[in-house]
């Protein structure tokens, strides 16, 4: 067994891996799953991806949650790794409604509730999937019993005049009809680029890497640069996010919630998170200072602080 950096879990010896297998939900999309399942688990948590993102990304991170005990269930969004994919560009990523990602979280719910018997307490989200969480924790409250939300993607990373020309671009070009059509710019975005020591998204070239080999062997697996529809989903569910929570008791009804923050993202903004949920009931927000966007790709200086913050969450909200 290894040490786990910065903490006194001890890893799993690494023979732990995902079970992944597919279904085909009842709107008809087939959604990839993967399990993960150390002995006598104490519980497990549903992890819901960012956007890009598959199931095997988040193989280290299980292992982390296998040293505290706890087994992950990890699933493929739709236009995603092994998902249903849609239109004629696979690498899209597209989707028009964040309605979707709220279907197929409640289909895997349901899924591996009736196969394997898994019931979740917590759901830990990365980015795009804390917006899918807080949508579906708005609208049923009681769904889990606490959350950790990494980077949530409530409000776009850049100037308010940029944020506002993307919002009117991809609402105009998603009302004309060219909601299938990348934003400019975003053609010729390479997913499979390498390393950049000035990339938004991690700091960590050996992960970095590590996730390009996975794409380079799993080429089905690649998602692309931003369609027009994708983005003005994005927009109008953080409108509806916005709306829940001007009233007064949404903030009440909501389960505890740690949103841990990376200090340096430049894909989401921390600000807007901010303005939105600090000092409001059931919310705690941590920032890690210099992390980029993909925490837990990121090195162990700020991994380790990631998961200081999950355990104290835990250790106070697990009930």
């Amino acid at each position: 067994m290894n040490l786990h950096s910065g903490s006194s879990y001890l890893r799993p010896d690494g023979n732990l891996t995902f079970d992944v297998e597919s279904f085909v939900a009842p709107d008809g999309v087939t959604l990839r799953v993967g399990v993960m399942a150390p002995a006598d688990p104490v519980g497990y948590v549903l992890v819901l991806q960012g956007r890009g993102e598959f199931i095997e990304r988040y193989h280290e991170a299980a292992l982390d949650l296998a040293a505290r005990g706890y087994g992950t269930v990890t699933f493929d969004f739709r236009g995603h790794g092994g998902s249903t994919r849609f239109g004629g560009d696979r690498a899209m990523g597209y989707i028009r409604d964040v309605a979707h990602y709220v279907a197929d979280t409640r289909h895997v719910i349901e899924y591996v509730k009736d196969r394997h018997g898994i019931e979740f307490k917590t759901v830990l989200t990365h980015s795009t999937g804390g917006l899918v969480a807080m949508i579906m924790m708005l609208d049923q409250p009681d769904l889990w019993r606490n959350a950790i939300m990494i980077a949530p993607f409530f409000g776009l990373a850049g100037p308010r005049l940029f944020v506002q020309a993307a919002r009117v671009l991809s609402r105009g070009m998603s009302g004309s009809g060219f909601d299938k059509r990348y934003l400019p710019g975003q053609r010729n975005h390479d997913p499979v680029a390498a390393f950049d020591p000035q990339n938004v998204l991690t700091s960590d070239m050996t992960r970095y890497q590590s996730n390009l080999a996975l794409l380079k062997g799993n080429p089905d697996f690649v998602v692309g640069g931003t369609s027009a529809g994708w983005l003005d989903a994005c927009f109008r569910a953080q409108e509806t996010v916005t709306r829940y929570l001007r009233e007064d008791d949404s903030f009440h009804r909501l389960p505890p919630i740690t949103m841990v923050l990376a200090g340096d993202d430049q894909v989401v903004s921390n600000k807007t998170t901010e303005f939105l949920f600090a000092g409001k009931p059931n919310i705690t927000i941590k920032e890690i200072p210099e992390a980029r966007h993909e925490i837990l790709q990121e090195r162990d200086l700020f991994r380790d602080q990631f998961w200081q913050a999950f355990d104290q969450h835990m250790a106070h909200h697990n009930t």
